[in-house]
């Protein structure tokens, strides 16, 4: 740790107003290259923003050790901080107060994937269906009882991943296989459902005429924005992801 704090010492800190150019200067800190270049435009936009001082150094000590450790486990400095630019803003000013998918709760996510799954699907069967000409069109299209069931399996599925591949604690982040493992988990469950709507009798799975499909699509097209003004959902599927806390 001593070690790693005098490596860190050595960064040569810009005073207010000076542009740092010289990326070579954090070559000798043990850093990939893709990281010592996210450092050198780190201290081009703090200085930019004249940002200084004690505080300044401090925090670029404590950046350079999570990124030595992000290295070890195989995390850049992209993965711990997204851009220069939105990193540089946290340290300036802290970390945004946003709320991520913890407070949104499980349900809200779920609702929030399943109904933009609704929209898309109807959407969808909603358009072809004015297209399609005579009985036989309507083959290979899914029931309304199965296009619910289909979007409410991609709901929850999505709601129980994301905590899994997006946890508000980094050091948690699983590993890339094991990410692949989890959606290749959801998707052979998403296909083994799918397997089994196209069983349910066209009785209990009706296809309906296609104006009904586009006005199922535009009422959860309304209802997942209502759900997202309201809960304030980051981490849909269908939305920007939420940055992790470090």
């Amino acid at each position: 740790m001593e070690e790693e704090r005098k490596r860190n010492s050595g960064i040569k800190q810009p005073h207010h107003g000076e542009i740092v150019t010289n990326i070579e200067s954090y070559n000798n800190l043990g850093l990939t290259k893709r990281n010592s270049n996210f450092l050198h435009q780190l201290n081009k936009i703090l200085d930019q923003r004249g940002f200084s001082g004690e505080k300044r150094n401090q925090k670029i000590e404590e950046t350079v050790q999570k990124m030595l450790d992000g290295q070890k486990k195989g995390l850049s400095a992209k993965n711990l901080f997204n851009t220069p630019t939105e990193y540089a803003e946290e340290l300036i000013n802290g970390p945004k107060n946003v709320d991520n998918i913890e407070s949104a709760g499980f349900w809200p996510t779920m609702g929030d994937t399943a109904l933009m799954f609704m929209a898309i699907f109807t959407l969808m069967y909603g358009v072809l269906g004015f297209f399609a000409k005579g009985k036989g069109s309507q083959n290979g299209q899914m029931g309304i009882i199965g296009i619910i069931i289909i979007a409410l399996v991609f709901g929850v599925g999505w709601a129980w991943i994301v905590p899994l591949i997006n946890p508000t604690d980094k050091k948690k982040k699983p590993k890339l296989w094991k990410t692949l493992g989890y959606f290749a988990l959801l998707l052979i469950v998403v296909f083994a459902i799918l397997s089994g709507v196209t069983l349910i009798p066209k009785p209990l799975n009706p296809i309906l005429p296609p104006i009904w499909y586009l006005i199922i699509a535009g009422f959860s097209f309304v209802g997942d924005i209502w759900l997202r003004k309201n809960y304030k959902i980051t981490n849909g599927i269908f939305s920007a992801p939420q940055q992790s806390k470090k």
